[in-house]
Order: C-alpha cells, then sequence, then structure tokens
C-alpha cells in the first residue's frame, strides 16, 4: 500500500498499521488443537519511520505494548532473543508460554537474566552471549507472539520511500510485529489446565461467575428457591448480567452441573443447596468454601475489581517484577 502511494512527507511519520483477521496455513498435518491450526487469528502491525534510530524507538514502544498485554493475561510467559531467520532483518524477538508440547527449544541464563531460542545461540558451546555463562536452563516455549526489525529490506526494493526534510526520497525503515491470538487463548489453557478442569486467564474467560441452584422436585428446592433468584439479582449487579452464567438445567443434580462448570472452567462457581443459607463458593484451583451470602458477594466484587485493574493496567504482577529483575529485554 505505502509503495504505491509513495513518496509520503516526514511529517507523516512515525506510521503504524495493524490489523486482525483470519490467516490459513497449509498445514501438513494439523496438531495440538487451535495451537497449530489451518486457520487461525492473527493480530499483525507494521511501522514506518524516517530512520533505524526512530524504528528502535518504535520497536521498543511496541514490544512494551506487548508486554503490558501479556502481563495483563496473569499467565507466565518469557521474552527471548530470537533468529530473524527468513523474515530478515537486524533484531528479533519472540514471546513464549513455557510448555512441554512447545515446540521451540529456549534457554536461559542463570546469571545475568538473558533468555534465546536456541537456534540464535552456539549450538556446540552453549554459551550466553551476553556473559558467556554457560549455566542455561533449558525449556520448551510454545510461541506466540514475534517482532522484528526488518531495516530497508522490503521498503527499499518495493519502492516504499518517504520525503525527507530536503525534499528527497529516502525508504521507509520498517518493523513488522504479530501476536497469535486464537495460539495465545489455546496455549494459556494448555499451560494452566489440569486433566479435570480449564482454567482461563481472568480476562478471556466467558464468564465470571456460574450460578447453581437446587435440583427441580427436590426437597431444597424450596426453601432456597428465593435465596437463588436474590443473588441472581445481586450477582448480575456487581459484575453484570452478561458475565453471569446461571445454570437453569435444573433437571440435573447439583453435582452434575457442579462438575460441568468445573470442566468449563469458570473462575467463581457459587451454588444455593442444602447448607443454604450458606453457600458453597468454588475459586477455579482452590479449595470449596462455605460462606455467608454477604462474603461471596464480596469476593465476587474483588474479583470484578481485580479484573477492571488489570485492564487499566494498575497491578504490577509477578510477572512483570520477575521480568523487570532479570533484566529480560535484550
Amino acid at each position: 500500500m505505502l509503495a504505491s502511494t509513495a513518496p509520503i512527507s516526514y511529517r507523516q511519520l512515525p506510521l503504524r498499521l495493524y490489523q486482525i483477521g483470519p490467516k490459513f496455513r497449509d498445514e501438513l498435518k494439523s496438531r495440538f488443537g487451535l495451537m497449530r491450526a489451518k486457520e487461525f487469528l492473527m493480530k499483525d502491525m507494521y511501522t514506518f519511520d524516517v530512520s533505524e534510530s526512530t524504528a528502535k524507538e518504535s520497536y521498543a514502544a511496541v514490544s512494551a505494548a506487548y508486554e503490558r498485554f501479556f502481563a495483563q493475561l496473569e499467565v507466565p510467559y518469557v521474552k527471548v532473543q530470537a533468529a530473524t531467520g527468513i523474515m530478515g532483518g537486524s533484531l528479533s524477538h519472540e514471546y513464549h508460554y513455557v510448555s512441554a508440547v512447545g515446540e521451540d527449544t529456549l534457554l536461559q541464563c542463570s546469571q545475568c537474566g538473558y533468555a534465546g531460542n536456541l537456534e540464535v545461540l552456539d549450538t556446540e558451546t552453549q554459551t550466553c552471549p551476553s556473559c558467556q555463562s554457560t549455566s542455561l536452563s533449558q525449556v520448551r516455549g510454545v510461541e506466540v507472539a514475534h517482532t522484528f526489525l526488518l531495516g530497508d529490506k522490503y521498503s527499499k526494493p518495493l519502492g516504499a520511500t518517504y520525503l525527507n526534510n530536503a525534499g528527497k526520497p529516502d525508504a521507509l525503515t520498517m518493523g513488522c510485529f504479530g501476536i497469535g491470538l486464537t495460539r495465545v487463548i489455546a496455549a494459556a489453557l494448555e499451560v494452566q489446565s489440569t486433566e479435570q478442569q480449564l482454567r482461563w486467564p481472568k480476562l478471556l474467560a466467558p464468564y465470571d461467575v456460574c450460578l447453581i441452584g437446587a435440583k427441580q422436585g427436590s426437597k431444597e428446592q424450596l426453601k432456597t428457591e428465593q435465596l437463588e433468584l436474590q443473588l441472581l439479582e445481586q450477582l448480575s449487579a456487581i459484575c453484570g448480567a452478561q458475565e453471569l452464567l446461571h445454570d437453569e438445567r435444573k433437571e440435573l443434580t447439583i453435582g452434575k452441573r457442579l462438575m460441568d462448570a468445573k470442566r468449563l472452567g469458570h473462575p467463581l462457581i457459587i451454588v444455593v443447596g442444602a447448607k443454604a443459607p450458606k453457600l458453597e463458593l468454588h475459586m477455579c484451583g482452590e479449595e470449596p468454601q462455605e460462606l455467608e451470602l454477604p462474603e461471596v458477594l464480596r469476593m465476587v466484587q474483588a474479583h470484578v475489581e481485580h479484573k477492571q485493574q488489570l485492564l487499566q493496567g494498575t497491578i504490577k504482577t509477578k510477572e512483570q517484577d520477575l521480568q523487570q529483575r532479570l533484566g529480560h529485554v535484550h
């Protein structure tokens, strides 16, 4: 697009263009569900600058945004130096979720905190390029995002130029950035879930709360029906009706619906059953609790506020603190 409209003015730069849409890959053997599928959702971005130095500023700004995005999901990730490969350019980083099903081998230095893909390190000595240490730990990673500083590798041959402040045409300096959106979802679930239960990042869970009432015709139904309706109204006010799933399959037992809800990984499951007016609260990954109504509402409110803080970027997560202490950007 820029090549066909070139040259543009230096006053229009830096320019950052992105799109989110489906992509298709001719996978000979699809595997790992959404992590290696023939069709997937991708966020692509290209940056255009007047020079290598300003392109590095754009690269740093977009990389910082990626780090905020992954920190918001609260799934431990690692950012590693990567080979530029067929894309080319002078600098490249990958973002990985550590998982046994990962197809990349990652090495991290315990001395200086450097992290890199095995493909960028000395395959014979496996020494850290930052400090020459051989104290490198090895893990498998699922790549969920990639960034490249491309320079003028594509802009120059394609004639994508801008007019500098002297009115002369110069080649644009480019960066390329991508996040595999469907892979982020699949890999996050792969990392956090168990054989019995999905465990969603809070910001990606389809619902915040699942409410389960007594079975139709059971002896508990009459004494809990009013409490269930009251709770439904109060929960809707706290988290919003769109974030609340009311399991009304009352022909099924509480146990059957609770098992389904746990498998689906709802962050908070509230059961109005035989122990009413006390409620059962099941928080994903934790032991169930028997609580009074006000305490349950308080914990739902705390969950909603935590999500809001994540979205606003006001929480410094454990992952952010770890990455800062490791000095992970190279």
